[in-house]
């Protein structure tokens, strides 16, 4: 009896998804297991779900077997421009009462599929907190992402805990008097 582990590796076409590491995967497994490539291709198929499952059967004509398959949907679904990337990561804005590391793993599914560099990933994350915030996180812009993560998640917890609740990393620190001018307005 052949074993399902490392044959159920589903592909749904998400922007984190990465289409060759996903055909790799498939393609290494069935190697291991001495299967042709009509079975894999069998299997890469009963794989694909969701948008890629409905763009497999709208194909005309569809792929006959796994290496036609492998070139259309990595050709479709394959690397996105970083550019575009980009344009997606500024617009993705910080949801009401959403902690730093929520806002972290939205930003970081468009990071791993961007091929973003280290440092743009840093600087993308800081971009939208408060002033202050980010001051202390760039005294140590050697650290990485993760690190990052972890520092603006306990600093977030500490000022919330000094009296800021529910504390705002994100929020634009304005003075405003009951006339709706800001101080650096008058």
């Amino acid at each position: 009896m052949i074993s399902r582990q490392g044959m159920d590796e589903l592909y749904w076409g998400r922007d984190h998804e990465d289409v060759n590491d996903w055909a790799e995967h498939l393609t290494t497994v069935v190697e291991v297991r001495n299967f042709n490539d009509d079975k894999l291709f069998k299997i890469a198929k009963l794989n694909l779900r969701g948008r890629t499952k409905e763009w497999f059967k709208k194909l005309n004509p569809p792929p006959s077997d796994w290496t036609i398959l492998r070139i259309v949907i990595v050709q479709k679904f394959g690397d996105v421009d970083a550019d575009e990337i980009c344009v997606k990561l500024d617009a993705i804005k910080k949801e009401p009462r959403e902690g730093v590391e929520k806002y972290f793993e939205r930003l970081d599914k468009l990071f791993q599929r961007g091929r973003i560099s280290d440092v743009e990933h840093r600087r993308r994350f800081l971009v939208r907190f408060r002033p202050e915030l980010k001051k202390l996180c760039v005294v140590k812009t050697y650290i990485d992402i993760e690190e990052l993560v972890i520092i603006t998640t306990e600093i977030e917890r500490v000022l919330g805990d000094l009296g800021e609740t529910p504390y705002d990393p994100f929020r634009e620190e304005k003075d405003e008097d009951v006339t709706g001018e800001s101080s650096t307005d008058k």
